[in-house]
């Protein structure tokens, strides 16, 4: 981030100070007072430098946010003067603050704040989104993003993997919190180093395990009665030791995992090391994987739970002994292991890692830094605090994210998620790749059912946190808003609506005196409406219950279906009540009963009426359809109508009958037809065209108890008979017999009134007997595959059950016949393939 700049330095030829301050600006000269400075592993360094110059009112844009260069030199014995100073260390930053603290008539005393460059990162604030990156990479981009360069940053030592995270949110944070948060949180630390070729540039080196550490550094003790000398020494040298943690036990769910049970793992790195009690349980570090402890002891996969468990536990066990010591040496920086020559205390017999220090010194103080750090472990890491993720508590709004833009099909993935755009986030992504995929919370679920109303493009959700774990969105709550309003406001507030993009509805309105529920789907109108029924208007048009479709309708019930209108106040009564219709039938099987019986005893043949008190309908204890209306049933229709019963049709009329038809109508009884007329009697006439009975294999008998009249009007009478003809009453009678003979026959007398009486030579009468066909009405049936009505069974073995139930097996022949199929017109049977022949 610094580039080779000129600082002024002609002061380093004749200043007798050991502390140099150069600057940027070569017009400024500062001769150091005193100087304080922190530096830690995973912080940036500070300085707050005092010097004088005589220049008493240096203006802040001159030096605020300009480079500077601060030199740690001790004195040599060196001539010329040039080299009378050994450069020990030069610390390169930008200056971020500035104060005149005091002046005199000659000169002033300032005091700047020199820090990395990485400081400057704390004041830029973000909500910003990441996807797909890998923490380290993150850093990288972030660090770029303030102009960093990539030989600044050294990541290359990295030992453990560490996968793409799905989405990385910066909430509110500042830049430099949000990247020491993420280092944190997988562990990673860093320190700074000059360049290797370029002293004024400072890298920053990233490291996850030991071997990242700065070795190679020995240093003196000092005695405590002793005096330094000419070396650089160690001194007061302390140490303090507390109880931690013997163990850490991670956990975490993944609903993408087909398991019953979490992601966990335990650690114990301090293989059972003295003073370490307890487990620490951690639960939510978000992780997809168990990891593998034994593959993974010097670096692997990150971010498993077995990760986790172990950087925890370092954490803990960098905390079991904690060294301190001053030092003079200012080469002792964060992150370098500190070997110790001479006497030193047992915990610091492997070494020290120093961690952090505070260092002061200044014209009349020498070089003092007091540090801070650990023993060294080849097997625990350093790793930084944990940073607590920012917590989002409540929701955050966002929008759903479609291909493009208003788009009419909603875009969940196989597991039911949307990408949202967050209204925070500032970045553009490609359209429907703002986010991670994000779950629906739901009212209701399960393996295949629940409750799921697919949400559009550009349609406004509630985004909430598992635990306000940023990295835990879930859409709590969907929102209409003024691109997308209410379907229910002031207007129409008595409603409740369910109402799909497709326009399927479900409306409830509670408006007393117009409560009504209508369930809609657009295509082809189809509607079911109950209760008060009203227009697009909302202006009634009737009510009750109403099912309508610009399609097909059907009513399946495998049970049964009773149809009624006898009303049950106060919806009391069981579903299937009846008893207005039983009691109507059993009024109509009393008239059936009477009215049959009148008929036998006339001479009329009898039927059963024992259908019409079919049990099986009562209650519908068998599959069947009841219809009752207490106002009357009417069919009607433009086209055909037609009833038709496998078994037995009754029709039953307390009153009146009447069946009208306009042009013929054909009536056929497969045995016999037994018409009765209890009082009027029957009248059937034919107003034009003829009227025709025959008993085509029987007898017809025409029987009065009064007289019997035969006319016709504009026409003659024929009588004939085949096998004779007799006409007689009280004894006598006339008899014309087959041969063509004609005998009368009396026994009082024969009176003829006529005068004349012609008697003519014989004459035969033609008239055509009719001939009636030999079992016209017999039926020959073929066998078909259904559907198939043109190809008939070819060699097919049957199985026959006559209406006795007699068992006869059979096959049909080369055309598909066989005499067992050759029925009268009344006889019923079952037939059964017994297997498919070839057609």
């Amino acid at each position: 981030m610094l580039t080779n700049t000129n600082f002024r330095e002609d002061n380093r030829k004749s200043s007798r100070n050991r502390y140099l301050l150069c600057f940027e600006n070569k017009d400024v000269y500062a001769d150091v007072e005193s100087f304080t400075g922190e530096e830690a592993l995973s912080q940036p360094w500070r300085y707050a430098i005092r010097f004088c110059s005589e220049d008493r009112d240096i203006p802040p844009d001159s030096l605020v946010m300009k480079k500077a260069s601060f030199r740690i030199r001790a004195p040599t014995d060196g001539n010329p003067p040039e080299t009378q100073w050994q450069e020990q260390r030069e610390i390169n930053g930008v200056i971020t603050g500035m104060a005149r603290v005091a002046a005199s008539r000659d000169e002033a005393l300032y005091e700047i704040t020199l820090e990395h460059p990485l400081s400057l990162l704390a004041h830029t604030r973000r909500f910003a989104i990441f996807q797909n990156l890998a923490v380290p990479e993150l850093v990288c981009r972030v660090l770029k993003s303030h102009g960093m360069h990539g030989y600044e940053i050294d990541m290359d030592g990295l030992c453990w993997t560490y996968p793409e995270r799905e989405m990385i949110v910066q909430w509110g944070e500042t830049d430099l919190h949000f990247i020491l948060r993420l280092l944190s949180e997988v562990g990673i630390w860093f320190r700074f180093e000059p360049h290797e070729t370029t002293s004024h540039l400072t890298v920053m080196v990233f490291g996850d395990m030991p071997s990242r550490y700065i070795f190679g550094h020995k240093i003196i003790a000092l005695p405590q009665a002793g005096m330094s000398g000419q070396h650089l020494t160690i001194r007061n040298m302390t140490s303090s030791a507390s109880v931690v943690p013997a163990a850490v036990h991670t956990r975490d769910y993944d609903y993408r995992i087909q398991r019953l049970t979490a992601l966990e793992s335990f650690a114990d790195m301090g293989n059972e090391a003295p003073f370490t009690r307890g487990r620490d349980y951690h639960y939510g570090d978000i992780h997809h994987g168990e990891g593998d402890r034994w593959a993974s002891m010097q670096g692997g996969e990150a971010e498993t739970a077995w990760f986790f468990a172990r950087i925890r536990h370092e954490r803990h066990l960098c905390q079991r002994i904690r060294l301190a010591a001053q030092v003079d040496d200012p080469a002792l920086l964060p992150g370098r292991v500190v070997g110790i020559i001479g006497e030193h205390p047992s915990s610091f017999a492997d070494g020290m890692l120093v961690v952090s220090l505070n260092c002061r010194g200044g014209r009349n103080t020498p070089f003092l830094a007091e540090l801070s750090g650990i023993p060294f472990s080849a097997r625990v890491a350093w790793r930084p605090e944990r940073i607590a993720r920012p917590v989002i508590a409540g929701t955050v709004p966002a929008r759903i994210s479609g291909l493009h833009l208003n788009d009419t099909l909603a875009r969940p993935d196989r597991q039911g998620r949307y990408r949202v755009k967050f209204s925070f986030d500032l970045d553009e992504w490609v359209k429907g790749q703002e986010s991670m995929p994000v779950r629906l919370a739901r009212i209701y679920a399960g393996d295949r059912f629940g409750v799921h109303f697919p949400l559009l493009d550009n349609t406004e959700v509630a985004i909430a946190f598992e635990g306000g774990d940023p990295e835990r969105p879930y859409i709590a709550h969907v929102l209409h808003d003024v691109i997308n309003p209410d379907l229910v406001n002031d207007l129409n507030s008595t409603r409740n609506v369910i109402r799909t993009f497709g326009k399927n509805k479900l409306r409830m309105e509670d408006e007393k005196g117009r409560e009504h529920i209508k369930l809609a789907s657009e295509f082809g109108k189809t509607q079911l409406n109950i209760g008060h029924l009203v227009d697009s208007k909302r202006q009634a048009r009737g009510a009750g219950a109403e099912l309508r479709t610009q399609h097909h309708a059907s009513v399946r019930a495998g049970e049964g279906i009773l149809l009624t209108t006898a009303a049950q106040p106060n919806v009391n009564g069981s579903q299937l009540e009846m008893a207005a219709t039983i009691r109507h039938l059993e009024q109509a099987l009393s008239l059936a009963y009477s009215l049959q019986g009148s008929a036998g005893q006339a001479g009329a043949d009898a039927v059963d009426t024992a259908p019409q008190h079919n049990q099986s309908l009562t209650g519908l204890n068998k599959p069947g359809i009841v219809a009752w209306a207490d106002a009357g049933l009417v069919q009607a229709t433009p086209e055909s109508l037609q009833l038709s019963a496998g078994q037995d049709a009754v029709i039953t009329a307390s009153n009146n009958g009447s069946v009208n038809i306009f042009k013929t109508l054909s009536l056929a009884a497969g045995q016999g037809i037994s018409a009765f007329v209890r009082r009027v009697g029957i009248k059937l006439i034919a107003a034009s065209g003829h009227i025709s009975l025959q008993a085509q294999r029987g007898k017809l008998t025409a029987l009065a108890d009064q007289d019997m009249q035969l006319t016709s009007v504009n026409g003659e009478v024929q009588i004939s008979a085949k096998k004779g003809l007799f006409l007689h009453c009280g004894g006598g009678g006339i008899r014309i017999h087959p041969g063509g003979g004609v005998e009368i026959f009396s026994p009082k007398y024969i009176e003829q009134k006529s005068p004349t009486l012609s008697y003519q030579q014989g004459e035969m009468a033609k008239i055509v007997d009719p001939v009636f066909a030999d079992n016209p009405l017999a039926r020959r049936v073929r066998l078909f595959r259904e559907g198939d009505r043109k190809h008939p069974l070819l060699n097919q073995a049957f199985q026959v059950t006559t209406s006795d139930g007699s068992v006869v097996e059979g096959a049909t022949d080369a055309n598909g016949h066989s005499p067992l199929l050759d029925l009268t017109e009344t006889e019923q049977l079952e037939i059964t393939l017994i297997r498919e022949a070839k057609r």
